[in-house]
């Protein structure tokens, strides 16, 4: 088979691995949550339209839209590490901001990315290293939160049932249980103190925290104020929910943990290979660095390392906090 023949079915494999993957995103995006809920609003929106009008709802949805595209996400992101990590998570945030711009510019440095390329490289890394400390600093948040909830959900029903109200019974579990519960619990409990309705202390502690379980509380306090029934039942059968989605939780974590240090074994394998070959035969591997091909060699070998990680990464997380 002649050069041009191979060349051919590597053109031809690569754009239809690519339209593959492609289309996996894409179905993959399609079937997000986020994706479901946005096309369902949509939808009961349009069907409520009048004709040749547009609903309050539809509106408003664009505008939370529209502030997003407008850089809404930079301020929701850095609001978020606010509340879960205060300002210690800030300034570890801008550390770990400014190594990706550190890392930026000296890729931008080897000889084979172009010149072009140096602008967005110093601002998709940064904002990836943002978005991925984020999400870090939310899930430590979230774990520290779900580790103690239960036994506050039990703490407040036995409060509950011993005669107790329900505002000094979140003081009880403010005072009584760990962080950071209990600076949350406190801010209700203020809340209340102050004379703010419980529904509106508990839809902005809903909205802050983003946290199913504890949304879960807070719309059965809301129903039980509603309705009536026994709180402390309500409570205990809550804590047994909560208990068994944390068990969920690290069932799905040990059925994944071969696959996730896999990834990082692999992760540091090629690493330790290089500089274990630099330190003994420093000559056979200068060609890597002093050479336009070594520098190729090398990108391809980041790139695909990179996406390699991220689509077992991909894989091995199953999303149960849903």
């Amino acid at each position: 088979m002649t050069i041009e023949n191979l060349v051919g079915v590597a053109v031809f494999a690569i754009v239809l691995i690519g339209g593959l993957l492609v289309q996996a995103a894409m179905q993959i995006a399609r079937t997000q949550p986020r994706a479901l809920m946005r096309a369902r609003a949509l939808a009961l929106a349009d069907a409520d339209a009048p004709a040749g009008g547009v609903t309050e709802g539809v509106a408003l949805f664009h505008e939370r839209e529209r502030r997003m595209r407008l850089g809404g996400w930079l301020d929701e992101r850095l609001r978020r590490i606010r509340i879960v990590s205060g300002k210690l998570g800030l300034r570890l945030t801008g550390f770990v901001v400014l190594a990706a711009m550190v890392l930026a510019l000296a890729i931008a440095q080897i000889d084979v990315v172009p010149a072009w390329a140096a602008p967005p490289l110093l601002i998709a890394l940064p904002l990836g290293a943002l978005n991925w400390f984020t999400r870090l600093l939310v899930e430590r948040f979230r774990m520290r939160m779900l580790n103690v909830f239960p036994d506050a959900l039990d703490l407040m029903a036995r409060a509950v049932r011993a005669g107790v109200p329900v505002v000094r019974a979140i003081e009880i579990v403010a005072d009584e249980c760990a962080q950071p519960l209990a600076s949350e619990f406190r801010q209700i409990a203020d809340g209340l103190q102050l004379g703010i309705e419980l529904e509106t202390v508990l839809n902005d502690a809903m909205r802050r925290l983003r946290i199913p379980e504890f949304s879960f509380f807070c719309v059965a306090l809301l129903l039980q104020r509603e309705t009536g029934g026994s709180l402390g039942e309500t409570l205990e059968g809550l804590a047994d929910i909560v208990r068994a989605r944390k068990d969920v939780r690290q069932k799905s974590r040990a059925l994944t943990a071969e696959s996730r240090l896999a990834s990082r074994v692999i992760a540091c394998v090629p690493p330790f290979i290089f500089g274990s070959l630099y330190v003994v035969d420093r000559d056979y591997v200068q060609i890597m660095l002093d050479t336009h091909a070594g520098h190729m060699i090398l990108v391809a070998s980041g790139m695909l390392l990179f996406i390699g990680l991220a689509i077992i990464q991909r894989v091995a997380k199953l999303d149960t906090l849903r």
